[in-house]
């Protein structure tokens, strides 16, 4: 599903809610809350931690012990852990996407009511009529990635996508002292931990866990360079704000300034779930999950 995220090419969330361009409208904000039907209502503000206590509560076997066991188990909640990220994901970009059209409409209508549209083929007017067919089509594959992500969430949590807590989840790196203290605790299920990968090749949980890291340690720089990436973009909106209001080249830089900071905002929120999939996955290895939420 990040995968597929990745590829799409959709807008993200907006940081800035207090931005005089692009506020979120009453139906705007509860657009994604609204395809998880009245059942959703009334029942919303569940954490991760808190779907993760229900997938546990359900199917953990609470007297096992054993290695093979565990490693189900951990197996199991690192798959709820990535339907929440998809479902949270897929709702902040599809309500940036949303954003960020309304935005480019509102610029739209300015333009028309300021006498700068109907200046002949090729003007700014023109291109900016085209970037919002092109935002059509992003909200449109946005809203098709969050109808898939809600349906595997409640695949795999018997939970519907509008009871997941909105507020997201961000990303906190893992002070290195913790990264060794999970390597130990890796180290310590030794030989009994030694499982087959599919092409046959047996592995111990220090392999597992080594690997683990350096994929975590590559996404935790993927993610600084997103966060360096959105900074950028932010300032160059916010330099071409104020040329909205001089003339349709103005505009048109400053609408191409909004279409470039959702798409850094969208690589943001790739990145971010990305890292905090990797981190979880570290604890995953080391048979911590579960002691690492308070689930149980």
């Amino acid at each position: 599903m990040f995968d597929a995220f990745d590829e799409g090419g959709g807008l993200g969330a907006t940081h800035h809610r207090g931005e005089g361009w692009g506020r979120p409208g009453r139906h705007e904000a509860g657009a994604p809350e609204a395809m998880g039907g009245a059942a959703g209502r009334g029942v919303r503000g569940m954490a991760f931690r808190d779907v993760l206590q229900h997938v546990y509560a359900r199917e953990a076997e609470r007297d096992a012990h054993e290695p093979a066991d565990l490693r189900r188990l951990n197996g199991r909640l690192l798959c709820v852990l990535t339907a929440c990220h998809e479902v949270d994901t897929a709702r902040r970009r599809l309500m940036g996407s949303l954003n960020t059209q309304q935005t480019l409409k509102s610029l739209a209508h300015l333009l028309t009511a300021r006498g700068d549209a109907g200046l002949g083929p090729g003007t700014e007017q023109r291109k900016l009529t085209e970037m919002l067919a092109d935002l059509r089509c992003t909200v449109e594959m946005a809203t098709a990635m969050w109808e898939a992500a809600g349906r595997h969430f409640t695949r795999v949590t018997r939970l519907l996508p509008a009871q997941l807590d909105t507020n997201g989840t961000n990303f906190i790196p893992a002070a290195p002292a913790e990264i060794d203290r999970l390597a130990l605790e890796a180290q310590r299920q030794g030989d009994e931990a030694i499982s087959k990968t599919p092409d046959g090749h047996r592995t111990s949980a220090s392999d597992r866990f080594a690997q683990a890291r350096e994929t975590y340690l590559q996404a935790v720089m993927d993610w600084e360079l997103a966060q360096a990436r959105w900074a950028r973009a932010g300032r160059v909106r916010q330099l071409a704000e104020p040329g909205c209001h001089t003339g349709s080249q103005g505009a048109m830089a400053f609408a191409q300034a909004v279409a470039g900071q959702e798409w850094q905002r969208s690589n943001l929120l790739m990145r971010e779930a990305h890292a905090c999939m990797t981190r979880h996955a570290l604890y995953a290895v080391a048979l911590q999950l579960p002691a690492h939420f308070g689930v149980g």
